[in-house]
């Protein structure tokens, strides 16, 4: 069965910082239950397969994270209290960056504000929706691990390539924070990494506390840091694409999960964010058909839902079970009684050997043997014109055109509402009766 839907999601290939062109190669993932990956590449704009959803997937170092404690205001005016409170924290002008409220979040809370460069972002949109791709869903490709009102969260460590470059990224209940893994065994890891070092987008990633041990030196080539993780094995994780693996490896001396880009996106689709806020808010209508794709995902693909999903297909098969027992009884009743009338008419008129239809073969046979007994019946001309004389005596034929079983009888002496009550009478006998310019058309059904 083909699925009713499919996502895209994507991303600039190697998590790119450039500004977008029709010829910007993305990397893309497509799946039809936001979990499992129906097929993955790489290519341009114009070359993405269809999709009902698309999710965009922004790469790492052009997010940076702040931890706010938001006033109690009004929807219309937490933007700009944000403007507010973050102006002293950011490289660029607020009013060029792109600020969004994690999960869940409310004034008057303690909450996670991701922001980006809005230029960078826009120009982005404005591509995919000019390819014919619009973005129904932007979603960071980390974030930070502590949800509202909670300092409590996993640490997730992920190696990946980005912008030519290996970089390690940390999220954790503390920040997001990404830095660069070098061949020779070493990591800058002392020096707070920017956002977008390579380019011009300005605020800094904060990550606060480090979730990675000390940074030492071994002797004999000179200086090399060593990561080692501090953090409890319980809730960390460290993932690291293949191709880039070995390196992660030697360079932490920690083992790393393979998880390719794929995964990766698919991972980012699976998360609660959504940062399409605040002039960039899909309209109320888009929001609700995004809740309800989003809503029948999770209810077709969710662990947690599989007994529901079984108990809708028990109900499914129930249902038509009993609909189609109920529809062969009712199929075996009408055809006993079917049967139980050709036997009647055989058994009535023997002469009748093939039965196609019982009740129209058995009105034909009563009428021959009316006729041969001489027997009037609705089809003489003789049972219409006592059933006239009975009804209205006061009624006078002027012209009487009989054919094999249809008059046309001219009526005089009779008002429209005796006429009418006559055509009524002949009517609930049998007859089909019309009248015209004072002559009434009878016909009597055939058998």
């Amino acid at each position: 069965m083909q699925p009713l839907y499919h996502v895209l999601i994507l991303t600039p290939t190697n998590f790119s910082a450039a500004m977008p062109t029709s010829t910007s190669v993305l990397d893309w993932v497509l799946s039809s239950n936001g979990r499992v990956a129906s097929d993955h590449g790489g290519c341009a704009l114009s070359l993405l397969p269809a999709d009902d959803d698309v999710v965009l997937v922004l790469p790492p170092r052009l997010v940076s994270w702040h931890r706010v404690a938001l006033p109690k205001v009004a929807s219309a005016r937490v933007r700009a209290a944000l403007d507010g409170m973050l102006e002293d924290r950011l490289l660029d002008d607020p009013a060029e960056l792109h600020l969004a409220l994690e999960p869940g979040s409310r004034p008057g809370q303690t909450l996670w504000v991701a922001a980006c460069n809005k230029a960078w972002l826009q120009a982005w949109l404005q591509t995919l929706e000019a390819a014919g791709r619009p973005a129904t869903r932007i979603v960071p490709a980390l974030w930070p691990t502590s949800a509202v009102g909670s300092e409590h969260g996993e640490t997730v460590h992920w190696a990946h390539d980005e912008g030519n470059r290996v970089w390690l990224s940390t999220a954790s209940p503390l920040g997001v924070r990404s830095i660069p893994l070098r061949e020779n065994g070493s990591s800058t890891y002392g020096a707070t990494s920017r956002l977008g070092a390579d380019s011009s987008f300005g605020p800094a990633s904060t990550f606060g506390d480090s979730s990675f041990g000390s940074l030492g030196s071994s002797t004999g080539r000179g200086p090399e840091y060593t990561l080692t993780a501090a953090s409890d094995p319980a809730t960390t994780s460290w993932f690291a694409d293949p191709s880039i693996t070995g390196l992660a490896e030697q360079v932490c001396n920690q083992r790393f999960d393979l998880m390719p880009t794929a995964d990766w996106l698919l991972r980012c689709a699976q998360s609660d964010w959504n940062l399409a806020q605040f002039d960039l808010r899909l309209s109320s209508g888009a929001r609700r058909t995004q809740r309800m794709r989003q809503g029948w995902r999770h209810f077709a693909s969710a662990a947690p839902w599989k007994p529901a999903r079984w108990a809708l297909v028990a109900l499914v098969l129930t249902v038509l079970g009993g609909v189609n027992a109920m529809a062969w009884k009712e199929r075996s009743a009408l055809q006993a009684k079917q049967q139980a009338i050709r036997q009647t008419l055989q058994s009535t008129f023997p002469e009748v050997g093939l039965v196609l239809d019982a009740p129209v073969q058995m009105q034909r046979e009563l009428t021959r043997l009316q006729q041969a007994s001489g027997t009037l019946s609705a089809q003489d001309l003789e049972g219409m014109l006592a059933f006239i004389a009975a009804t209205e005596p006061g009624a006078s034929l002027s012209s009487i055109d009989f054919l094999s079983g249809e008059a046309r009888l001219g009526i005089g002496g009779l008002p429209d509402d005796r006429l009418l009550a006559l055509q009524q009478a002949m009517a609930s006998r049998g007859w089909q009766v019309s009248s015209d310019s004072g002559m009434l058309n009878v016909q009597a059904k055939a058998p």
